[in-house]
């Protein structure tokens, strides 16, 4: 993945002689960086102002290079998760169902992640695990009913998760049902808030203003941190990860797990410390969904030169893409999800672990993917330029 430089804002350029020789300067220099959001652009352009002789322009236009410095890295990385969705996911050359289906589950593993720091959940640290299952299923049903009709992707891991899983005892499912209900509401009204047609359009905008509009607790400690516990952080990042699309963050409809931190709802921290922590969580969710996609088919590579002669009917691939998504996995998880023997299953754990792609950690413990091929994109100040 090189310099992604997408040509369609260009076209998208405002009339430069009703703007002031700064606001061509910026919009100048943005095109130059690879500024490939049109939205971006156009949500760029109201807010550089015009003649120098405007009132409080020197206000305003404090606000307007704030907000082009920290669009050029953001407008950057979207564009290069744009051409990877349609260069690499789209293709069935380069990702095969297989493929598609654990970058799925490597999705909701990493959703499940944040999840467990937003609410502070200890123990769990696998989503296939059963040291918590009450609260890993009311996670799934609460990422079900965040998800939009037609997904099918994230919809298909989650079906994955509860055929792999262990089946919830009956407490477990009557704690499940408590945490859900108890839930809903702030979920609902995060999804109705990310669905409203009055927020920004610039991403960044958009992520602080839902900060802005849910920044409240119950909670009433002296200190920040602790005035702050409970927010719906949680929920906002679930809204990301089943309606990523929703957050203007790519052309093509992709979940970004770990959008937001809590840290952002710290009753300590000013407009500017927001911004400056909100700008760089999103630059780490943007360039960590596209080190996603690039990662998996390096994945496949691998595999390929490992086992270069493999049957029309092995099931080692389905295998490894399993493990590779997950990042771990039992012989009794992995027989569930193939529909295979738990010995039929270990075997093919043993075949990998045998060429260094897989480590095991003893008996009765999972098997560990070895291997995480090491990415790293271009960034965007090396990339400026005519």
């Amino acid at each position: 993945m090189g310099a992604f430089v997408a040509k369609s804002a260009i076209s998208r350029k405002a009339d430069f002689t009703i703007m002031s020789d700064y606001g061509k300067s910026a919009i100048s220099t943005l095109l130059q960086m690879g500024y490939q959001s049109a939205s971006l652009v156009n949500s760029l352009l109201t807010a550089i102002p015009g003649p120098v002789s405007q009132v409080g322009a020197p206000r305003v236009r404090a606000v307007a290079l704030n907000k082009a410095i920290d669009a050029g890295p953001i407008a950057f990385r979207i564009g290069q998760i744009d051409v990877a969705a349609k260069c690499l996911l789209a293709s069935h050359t380069c990702y095969s169902p297989e493929m598609r289906a654990a970058l799925a589950l490597h999705w909701l593993s990493r959703a499940w992640e944040q999840y467990r720091k937003d609410r502070a959940i200890a123990l769990g640290a696998s989503l296939l695990g059963a040291e918590c299952t009450g609260k890993r299923n009311a996670f799934l049903n609460l990422v079900e009913r965040a998800l939009p009709t037609r997904e099918k992707t994230i919809a298909e891991a989650i079906r994955t998760v509860r055929r792999i899983a262990i089946r919830p005892m009956a407490s477990e499912a009557r704690e499940t049902e408590t945490i859900v209900s108890a839930s809903l509401p702030e979920l609902d009204a995060v999804i109705d808030a990310v669905g409203h047609a009055k927020l920004p359009g610039d991403p960044l905008e958009r992520l602080l203003s839902l900060v802005e509009r849910f920044r409240y607790s119950s909670g009433d400690g002296p200190d920040g941190l602790t005035a702050t516990a409970r927010t719906p952080c949680w929920a906002i990042n679930l809204a990301a990860t089943a309606r990523g699309h929703a957050f203007r963050l790519s052309e093509t409809p992709l979940p970004f797990p770990g959008l937001v931190q809590r840290r952002l709802f710290r009753a300590d921290r000013d407009a500017s410390e927001r911004r400056a922590e909100a700008r760089e969580s999103l630059l780490d969710a943007l360039y960590a969904v596209a080190c996603d996609i690039a990662r998996f088919p390096r994945a496949a590579d691998i595999f390929a030169r490992e086992f270069p002669s493999q049957r029309s009917n092995s099931r080692l691939l389905s295998a490894w893409m399993l493990l590779f998504g997950l990042g771990a996995i039992t012989p009794a998880q992995l027989a569930r999800g193939l529909g295979a023997t738990k010995a039929g299953a270990a075997k093919l754990l043993r075949q990998l672990e045998a060429k260094h792609m897989a480590h095991h950690q003893g008996p009765f413990t999972t098997f560990v993917c070895a291997i995480t091929p090491a990415l790293a994109l271009p960034d965007w100040r090396y990339q400026a330029g005519p």
